[in-house]
C-alpha cells in the first residue's frame, strides 16, 4: 500500500492522467478504432462555438477519446513548464476535459497554450507562473478554428491566421487575468473566464469588422442519459477511491458545513485527501441533476467535471448550495414568466456553472449566495452574444459581471451596518 501511495496517490498528475487513458480506451470499445477516427475528425474539423455539443457532431465514444486527449495535453503543458500540483491545477484539469466535451480539442488548444509559453519567453518569467492560465485560456479556442469556417479566405491562409490568433490569446491572457481579478476581488472562481470574456468581445468585433459573420450555436446531444449519468459517477467514485487510501489531513464532516479560510486551494491543507470532497461534489451534482429531472449532456457533464475538478479549490457544499439554489429561483421565475422548464439545460449548465461564486458566498452569507446565484443566472443566458460564443467560459465571464455588481453593494450595506452599530458620542 505504500508503495501505491508513494508512486501513484501521491503523485496528482499521475491520478488524473490515469483517467484520462481510461477515457481514450473506454471511448474506442465503446465505438470502434474507425468510428472514433471518423467520429474525431467531425470534431476537429467542425465550428466549436458554444453551443456545439461534441456528442451530438463526432459520437459518444469520439468525444470520450477527445476528453482524454486534452486532458493529456494539459497535463503535458503543465509538466514541461514544471508547475506544481494544487488545488487550482486539479481544477484546471476539471475545466479542460469539462469543456472537452463541448468546444475544447487540442487542435485548437495547442496555439493558445504555446502562446502562454511564449510569453513566458518574453517576460522572462518561469514558464510555471505563465502557462496554467494560457491553459484556461483554452476556452477561447473556438476563436482559432472559428477564421477557418467564418471568412473566405484560401484554407492555408485562414489556418495560419487562426493560429496567430491562437498565440495571441495565450500570450495577452497572463497580464489581462492579473488585472482583471481585481475587479471582483478574487471572489469568482474563473477569472481567466472573466479576462477571456473580455478578449472574445474583442475578437468578435474585429472579426464582425473584416466580414467574418458568425452566431451563437444551438447543438445538443439527446438520449446519452445513462451513459451521462454512469460517467459521473465513476469519475466521482474513482477520486472518492483515490482520495480514502491517499495521506493527508482528513476530511471530517465539519469541512462540509463550516466556512473555510480565505484560502480557496484545500490542496495546501488536505493533499491528496481531497479527492473525497471532489468525489462528493460530483455526488452532489448527480443528486441536483436527479431532484430537478434535467437531461444530461455534453454541457452539464462538462458544468459537473468542472464543479469536480474546483472541488479542490474554492468550491465546498455549504458555499455553493446558497448560489445554486438562486440560480434555481431564476430558473423557475423564467419558467413562469416565458414558458421554458425551468430544468432546461441552458438554466442547468448555468446553475451548476453559478459556484464559481462560492467564495462570495462563503465571505458574505447565504443571503448574498442567492442574490448571486440568481445575477449569475440571468446573465449567463443573455451574454453570449457579446462575444459570439468565442468564450467557452461564458458562465465566468457571467460570474465576474455578477461579482463587479454586487460586491460595491455588499460593501455598502456592511459600512452602513457598521455604522449604525458605533454609539454616539454624548
Amino acid at each position: 500500500m505504500n508503495f501505491f501511495r508513494e508512486k501513484f496517490l501521491e503523485k496528482p498528475f499521475r491520478v488524473h492522467g490515469f483517467l484520462f487513458l481510461a477515457f481514450i480506451v473506454a471511448g474506442i470499445i465503446y465505438d470502434s478504432p474507425r468510428g472514433v477516427f471518423e467520429g474525431l475528425l467531425r470534431i476537429f474539423s467542425g465550428s466549436d462555438v458554444l453551443v456545439s455539443d461534441y456528442i451530438s457532431i463526432g459520437g459518444f465514444g469520439a468525444t470520450l477519446v477527445n476528453v482524454g486527449l486534452v486532458g493529456l495535453l494539459a497535463i503535458l503543458a503543465l509538466v514541461i513548464a514544471k508547475h506544481e500540483p494544487g488545488g487550482l491545477t486539479m481544477g484546471t484539469h476539471g475545466l479542460a476535459i469539462g469543456f472537452a466535451f463541448f468546444g475544447k480539442n487540442p487542435l485548437n488548444m495547442l496555439p493558445i497554450i504555446v502562446g502562454g509559453f511564449l510569453y513566458a519567453v518574453v517576460s522572462k518569467k518561469p514558464p510555471s507562473q505563465c502557462v496554467l492560465r494560457a491553459v484556461l485560456a483554452t476556452c477561447l479556442a473556438p476563436a482559432v478554428t472559428q477564421v477557418a469556417y467564418a471568412t473566405n479566405l484560401p484554407l492555408p491562409l485562414s489556418i495560419g491566421i487562426g493560429i496567430v490568433v491562437g498565440l495571441l490569446i495565450g500570450f495577452l491572457i497572463n497580464p489581462l487575468a492579473v488585472h482583471k481579478e481585481m475587479a471582483h476581488m478574487g471572489y469568482n472562481l474563473y477569472n481567466v473566464g472573466f479576462a477571456a470574456g473580455i478578449i472574445g468581445m474583442g475578437i468578435f468585433a474585429v472579426y464582425r469588422l473584416v466580414g467574418a459573420y458568425f452566431y451563437t450555436s444551438d447543438v445538443w446531444s439527446y438520449g446519452y442519459d445513462l451513459h451521462l449519468m454512469i460517467f459521473v459517477l465513476i469519475v466521482s467514485a474513482y477520486f472518492i477511491f483515490c482520495g480514502s487510501f491517499a495521506k493527508g489531513k482528513s476530511i471530517t464532516l465539519r469541512f462540509f458545513y463550516e466556512p473555510h479560510s480565505t484560502d480557496n486551494d484545500y490542496f495546501n491543507e488536505y493533499r491528496e485527501k481531497i479527492y473525497i470532497h471532489m468525489g462528493v461534489m460530483g455526488l452532489a451534482c448527480s443528486l441536483f441533476m436527479l431532484v430537478t429531472g434535467g437531461s444530461y449532456n455534453g454541457p452539464v457533464v462538462g458544468a459537473i467535471l468542472s464543479v469536480i475538478g474546483f472541488g479542490a479549490f474554492g468550491k465546498a457544499l455549504l458555499s455553493a448550495a446558497p448560489v445554486v439554489a438562486g440560480a434555481m429561483i431564476a430558473a423557475f421565475i423564467a419558467h413562469f414568466v416565458t414558458g421554458i422548464p425551468a430544468n432546461d439545460s441552458n438554466f442547468l449548465v448555468a446553475a451548476i456553472f453559478s459556484t464559481c461564486l462560492s467564495p462570495l458566498s462563503r465571505k458574505f452569507g447565504m443571503m448574498w449566495g442567492l442574490i448571486a446565484g440568481f445575477l449569475h443566472l440571468a446573465l449567463a443566458v443573455n451574454i453570449g452574444g457579446f462575444h459570439g460564443g468565442l468564450n467557452l467560459y461564458n458562465n465566468g465571464f457571467a460570474g465576474g459581471l455578477a461579482a463587479m455588481i454586487l460586491l460595491p453593494i455588499i460593501l455598502f450595506v456592511q459600512r452602513e451596518r457598521a455604522r449604525r452599530k458605533i454609539p454616539r458620542r454624548p
